[in-house]
């Protein structure tokens, strides 16, 4: 399985949402999210929260279904400060008491604690964002309200 993660915002701090897809090995969308709810947030908040719902996602397929996966799901985010954090920093900060280099504080630290507990269940990667790959430009329509999820 293959997640897209995006968040945004208008202004920093302003209004924001994210966006999650899971698509499926013939390349359709097997599970999207959308929550465009936030009144102030900012971008890097948003594209937490896109991948933490990505990784809820993934738990409770291993929930469900009981079993360790043959393979390890893929986030990709276009969020390098989202992808450092996840595969490198969060560890550190971890080991030094939750506290980046300096004793500065981590923000969104409620949100990486809860990632920090996922992370094991996926590989995050990088992709450029706004480059034409399809799922990416589909979840920062999500993320945006550009693109609405219907039921």
């Amino acid at each position: 399985m293959i997640y897209y993660t995006d968040g945004a915002c208008k202004g920093n701090p302003g209004p924001g949402g994210f966006g999650v897809v899971c698509i499926n090995d013939e390349d359709k969308i097997c599970w999207a999210f959308q929550d465009l709810k936030h009144q102030t947030t900012t971008n890097n908040e948003m594209e937490l929260m896109a991948i933490l719902t990505a990784l809820k996602h993934i738990n409770g397929m291993h929930i469900q279904n009981n079993e360790d996966f043959v393979i390890k799901p893929i986030i990709y985010s276009d969020s390098a400060y989202c992808v450092n954090l996840i595969n490198d920093w969060m560890y550190s900060w971890e080991r030094n008491g939750w506290r980046r280099p300096k004793n500065q504080e981590v923000k969104n630290l409620g949100i990486i604690k809860q990632i920090y507990e996922l992370a094991n269940l996926a590989e995050v990667k990088k992709i450029s964002g706004h480059s034409g790959i399809k799922w990416n430009e589909y979840v920062d329509g999500l993320a945006t309200g550009r693109i609405k999820i219907t039921c």
